[in-house]
């Protein structure tokens, strides 16, 4: 410690020192000038467009895939909208998925995703992998929780009180901005069972104010990102020849 000191005094003496043998220099004037540069003037430089070239090109290639067709563009919306119905019910879907090839025995009841989650829509007409990219440009994990039922009413209470939001597998009624005939797989939700919900870890950890999911009874990180869940998805629907016609079902309604 006491090696230390001496060291930085050293170089602080040696600092002033060195100042105080040179002359002082005063700036007088000072001139500045932007000059804008096109980039039209600026030739690529071939070496560099000849390495990465090759890989946008095979990424362009994969992105421009269609993975879907639409009847009609496909937008967001609150208390319920088609796009948000049909992403939280291929989430489901999914989710199930995945807990039936690992084994695990456990079936997701509720699926949810955050609103200001979902950047874009879809168009009409085709839509291709690049499209979910934009829908979707976060790299979120799909979270499996385990819920009681008095933490699923306060989650259930919250998507009411923002009026409405992205979630499959549930209904329910706002009133007053509470959840009210809140139903889980078209059965009355009782406060003394559990349920799982297929989330992402974004939500799980709290974000947007869903702190009630922190108190989850069991969590399970799958792995799996949910962009990549909605492109499998998407993929086996379209080579199965079914086109992408979601419904408005009354999953949650205003009183």
């Amino acid at each position: 410690m006491l090696q230390t000191i001496k060291r930085s005094l050293l170089i602080t003496l040696l600092f002033l020192g060195s100042i105080s043998c040179n002359p002082i220099h005063q700036i007088q004037s000072t001139e500045v000038s932007n000059h804008m540069v096109s980039p039209d003037n600026m030739p690529a430089d071939e070496r560099i467009t000849s390495l990465y070239l090759p890989y946008k090109m095979q990424l362009d290639q994969e992105m421009d895939v269609v993975i879907g067709m639409t009847t009609e563009s496909l937008v967001k919306g609150k208390p319920e909208s088609k796009l948000t119905n049909y992403l939280a019910d291929l989430m489901l879907e999914e989710s199930r998925k995945v807990t039936e090839e690992n084994g695990n025995g456990l079936v997701p009841d509720v699926s949810f995703l955050n609103y200001g989650g979902i950047r874009t829509g879809f168009p009409q007409g085709e839509i291709t992998v690049r499209k979910v990219f934009e829908l979707m440009p976060f790299e979120n994990e799909l979270v499996l929780l385990e819920l009681k039922g008095s933490d699923m009413q306060a989650f259930l209470d919250f998507v009411a009180s923002i009026g409405g939001d992205c979630i499959g597998g549930a209904r329910f009624v706002i009133s007053d901005e509470k959840a009210t005939k809140a139903r889980i797989a078209n059965q009355e939700l009782k406060m003394v069972d559990t349920y799982w919900l297929a989330t992402s870890d974004y939500v799980a950890d709290g974000g947007d104010n869903y702190s009630m999911l922190k108190n989850a009874v069991q969590r399970i990180n799958t792995g799996e990102k949910i962009r990549d869940v909605i492109i499998r998805y998407m993929k086996r629907s379209h080579t199965e020849g079914q086109i992408i016609n979601p419904e408005l079902d009354g999953r949650i309604v205003n009183e």
